[in-house]
């Protein structure tokens, strides 16, 4: 590209952006008019509020092609900040800002490079990248802010209670000395503890609250505040020992995140890092040894670079699950549904699932033990998209690599030199070549007749013969560039592959779906301490705190929930088979005993196993991190591996080997 163009496209560049700027300042002028024409934006009926950020975000969030992007973010914020729609909104707007500011940087400053295919991909990719870890960081702090001060709340609640043993006086008074976000979730706890209509608000503060531990002390709250605080053996208070319990938690769960944070610090930029360097080592390896060109601008060069693409995409997603919670995800469900929703595609489901109808139930007892929150018809959608992305991927890149080819035989230069005439010589005939190639290009010609058209050109009056095969057996490898059947069957290959990556990426997270499992049961063993020591407490009441406060368990638990007035020991039993969690299964163990033995006894142990698993929790967390570490690191290498093996090594290897065959065929030719 040369400098001229460059000039020009940076001038471009700065005008669009100027007229743009003064674009959106005039609409936010208008924008803040408009709202001081209404008295509901005026503070005292005085001034009108001029809070720009407000004003950005009913602005951008009408805009069709951002406004999805800025309602992701707003829920984001709305599960950490219930019911302050401003604040969300405010941050909402800021985090977009910022995001674009960096992404704007960065497009900037790969557009400079060129504007190619190659650099076109890689700032998408880089766009893409940055938005996701920015906004997966700024989510990790508002998470980790939000348990700091839930652990400083829970020591406020137990100072208070111990002075007066009221509960919604100890939380009432605890909400004082609590910050945002905590203050807010702290005032959703205490509505639902002094509300009349307290069934109702705690399914709708349930339906979005973020943090286990919070849903657990909500747990707590409840059951004290129905049935009454009692004393364990030792004389404490049921409550304070279950608070105690619960900040011992969140404290290791505060080291875990902190520690996966400064282990996990700087493996996404090692990880796509590598494909920044593609065309940088392309040019040099080509100057270095002019005959890669064709390695580089040809099928294999193209494929590489498509792989290292995929891989190191892929290799980014999989770390950034390693690093954050598992949690669903509720804009893909609603897509799937959507999807799934359209008569011509639900027809082809209920067709598909009539007559797999044994292969699906095993799928969904797949996905349900896997931690998928999606439905198995859904999941199959997800499944059959990635397919088809997987062969529009193929295709587009067929056509690509037979393009490029078509071009890089038009454009290569052959070097005459070695022929007997003088370098400028050499070079005219290279270009008249290039020239003839392009003008025959698509006229079916044979060697004579290309032979003859060439023989009356005076500048190349030289080296005719050798210029016409040239010529001819460019064409004839231009006229084999075209789609070919076994490119087409390459492309239903990789769309079978596509199809079991997110079956694949669940088998990966195996290890962290069953920490979530353990983590849940943890939860049902403090529920079931509190129980145990309540006389009115029976399988029908631990059954039914169990559904309320459970996710992962929360289908079996609800099913054994509907079957258990009509048949206790039945539902139970099928509860046990559809769970083969151990840990689950001790505790539906004691259920099934507690008739015989009554609730105290039948889990007169479980306390003893809470403590016990707390200690072992914290040995598997420094086991957990770092295995996930470990992992984490051998997948950030990955990209770089490949690129320098791959892209590197193996194309001057390749033609070092092809060098090494023509010497030999030379000297055995001399020989002979």
């Amino acid at each position: 590209m040369d400098n001229i163009f460059m000039i020009r496209m940076a001038a471009g560049l700065l005008c669009t952006f100027v007229l743009l700027t003064f674009f959106l300042i005039f609409l936010l002028r208008k924008q803040i008019e408009y709202r001081g024409t209404y008295s509901i934006f005026l503070k005292d009926r005085t001034k009108v509020s001029r809070n720009y950020w407000y004003v950005l975000y009913d602005l951008l969030s009408r805009v069709i092609v951002i406004r999805a992007f800025i309602k992701s973010l707003t829920e984001r914020y709305a599960i950490l900040y219930p019911g302050e729609v401003r604040l969300i909104e405010k941050k909402a707007i800021k985090l977009t800002v910022k995001i674009w500011c960096i992404d704007i940087v960065i497009l900037a400053i790969l557009l400079l490079f060129g504007v190619t295919w190659y650099y076109l991909w890689l700032s998408i990719f880089y766009l893409y990248a940055a938005g996701k870890s920015i906004v997966f960081g700024e989510e990790g702090r508002e998470r980790k802010k939000l348990l700091e001060q839930f652990d400083k709340f829970l020591c406020e609640v137990r100072e208070n209670y111990q002075g007066h043993g009221i509960l919604d006086e100890a939380v009432y008074e605890a909400i004082q000395n609590t910050d945002k976000p905590l203050k807010l979730h702290a005032g959703c706890i205490f509505d639902i503890l002094t509300s009349s209509e307290s069934e109702r608000k705690k399914e709708e503060y349930l339906s979005f609250v973020p943090d286990k531990f919070i849903k657990t002390f909500l747990a707590l709250c409840l059951i004290i505040n129905t049935y009454g605080d009692t004393k364990t053996e030792e004389g404490k208070s049921l409550l304070l020992v279950n608070i105690a319990h619960l900040r011992q938690e969140i404290h290791m769960e505060i080291l875990k995140r902190s520690k996966i944070q400064y282990l996990f610090s700087g493996l996404s930029f090692v990880t796509v890092l590598p494909v920044l360097f593609l065309k940088a080592i392309e040019n040099w390896a080509v100057n270095s040894l002019p005959q890669l060109i064709n390695f580089y601008r040809g099928t294999a060069g193209i494929l590489l670079m498509a792989v290292i693409f995929l891989i190191t995409f892929f290799s980014y997603q999989m770390l950034m699950a390693l690093r954050e919670e598992r949690k669903p995800s509720r804009r893909e469900a609603v897509l799937l549904e959507a999807l799934e929703n359209r008569e011509s595609i639900r027809k082809i489901l209920d067709s598909y699932q009539y007559k797999n109808y044994g292969k699906l139930l095993k799928k969904q007892e797949f996905l349900r033990l896997h931690g998928e929150n999606l439905g198995v018809r859904q999941f199959i959608l997800k499944s059959v998209l990635f397919s088809i992305a997987g062969f529009l991927i193929c295709i587009l890149l067929s056509f690509y690599i037979h393009g490029a080819n078509r071009k890089l035989e038009l454009t290569r230069n052959i070097n005459y030199s070695d022929s007997a005439i003088s370098e400028e010589k050499a070079m005219a005939l290279s270009l008249e070549v290039i020239n003839y190639t392009n003008k025959f290009l698509g006229r079916n010609l044979t060697l004579e007749e290309i032979e003859k058209v060439v023989g009356k050109e005076e500048r190349i009056k030289y080296l005719q013969r050798m210029a016409s095969e040239d010529i001819y057996a460019r064409l004839k490898t231009i006229e084999k560039e075209y789609f070919k059947w076994y490119e087409l069957l390459a492309a239903f290959l990789a769309a079978w592959g596509f199809y079991y990556i997110p079956s694949f990426r669940l088998l990966l997270l195996k290890k962290v779906r069953q920490r979530d499992m353990e983590d849940e049961v943890l939860s049902f063993q403090s529920i079931i301490v509190l129980l145990r020591n309540i006389k009115r407490a029976d399988t029908g009441v631990i059954i039914e705190w169990m559904e309320e406060f459970s996710y992962i368990f929360q289908s079996s638990v609800r099913e054994c929930s509907r079957k258990l007035s009509i048949d206790e020991r039945q539902a139970l039993e099928e509860l046990k088979e559809k769970e083969p969690f151990r840990p689950f299964g001790k505790i539906v163990d004691g259920l099934q005993s507690s008739d015989k033995l009554g609730v105290y006894k039948a889990f007169e142990d479980v306390e003893q196993e809470r403590n016990n698993y707390i200690d072992k929790r914290a040995l598997d967390n420094e086991i957990a991190i770092q295995d996930k570490s470990i992992l984490g690191k051998t997948i950030a290498f990955v990209p770089f591996i490949l690129t320098v093996g791959l892209y590197l090594i193996l194309p001057f290897v390749t033609e070092g080997l092809r060098m090494y065959k023509v010497y030999m065929e030379q000297i055995n030719g001399i020989g002979g």
